[in-house]
């Protein structure tokens, strides 16, 4: 497959501060990435580097063939489409004349596009950017990065701000434009939305990429956050729990693990626990699933 984007060596300082170090990768056409990491590990500023926002100090940044620096970026900006969580928009445009504004600066009709985005988020579109929620910005941020029908497609948090019914409907749309041959490359912190569209995960840390993995190898680090409450003394979890802590509160026994049985398996222990009073089950989130993952960096380092 065809190299839409590659990052070598990429390395970023602001003064004394080394943000970005070495920073190495290719994502292929086609590819939907999830580019992942706790807040402050890069990602921001390596995408900010991808799109030319900033120069790289070291390294360089190869985006449709074109190398990317701030002078360049223009070139390509055309065939890519961007958006970012919470982004800034012209806040005195209504939403309809600044889609209108981004469909004016690239080629082709895109108002069929247009119409199948807006009636799928529904944004709100007479008024003033400025005077609306944040998810109605989110939306019309999102419709701005795909009217376009780009080659590649750009996203920083992309459904920060929108509700669970959007995120599904940004999840498809997603998936869509795989199956059109379009490129995707998104930063997260949703573990079930980098599941569900990510074939593969680069996970950077304190500014370096220290695993390039597929999403199934990611999974199997995560499984359910278990939180039980008892009257019993005793409560013991089940074999294979990780994270476990056991407390009493006002009399009662805590205890919370996470858990990898299999559904089944996991109702079996459920059912053997005294005195139970309450049990909570929850997607383990995807910073305990960085946490598993760094440790296994560091015991092989």
């Amino acid at each position: 497959m065809t190299s839409v984007l590659r990052l070598k060596n990429v390395s970023k300082h602001f003064g004394t501060t080394k943000a970005l170090h070495d920073v190495s990768f290719i994502v292929k056409k086609g590819e939907v990435v999830g580019f992942v990491g706790a807040n402050g590990a890069g990602k921001t500023t390596t995408i900010s580097t991808i799109l030319g926002f900033i120069a790289a100090s070291e390294g360089e940044a190869v985006v449709l063939g074109r190398m990317v620096t701030p002078a360049t970026a223009h070139r390509v900006h055309g065939k890519i489409g961007y958006a970012a969580g919470d982004m800034e928009l012209p806040p005195r445009l209504t939403g309809r004349q600044f889609l209108q504004f981004v469909l004016a600066q690239t080629k082709g009709n895109h108002e069929a596009k247009l119409t199948e985005l807006i009636a799928a988020f529904k944004p709100e579109l007479n008024k003033k950017i400025g005077t609306l929620s944040r998810g109605n910005r989110q939306k019309i941020a999102l419709v701005a990065a795909f009217v376009t029908e780009p080659e590649l497609i750009i996203l920083d948090e992309p459904t920060s701000g929108l509700d669970p019914v959007m995120q599904e409907v940004f999840l498809r749309l997603v998936r869509e434009a795989q199956s059109a041959g379009v490129t995707i490359f998104m930063s997260s912190h949703y573990l079930s939305e980098v599941a569900d569209v990510c074939s593969r995960v680069i996970l950077m840390r304190d500014g370096r990429v220290i695993r390039d993995l597929s999403a199934k190898e990611m999974l199997a680090k995560s499984g359910k956050a278990v939180r039980v409450v008892s009257g019993h003394k005793t409560l013991h979890p089940p074999q294979g729990a990780e994270d476990t802590k056991l407390t009493h509160e006002n009399g009662k026994t805590v205890l919370s693990f996470v858990s990898h049985l299999e559904p089944a398996k996991l109702q079996v222990w459920v059912a053997g626990i005294k005195q139970l009073e309450d049990i909570e089950i929850t997607e383990y989130n995807l910073e305990g699933v960085f946490a598993s993952l760094y440790e296994d960096e560091e015991k092989a380092l």
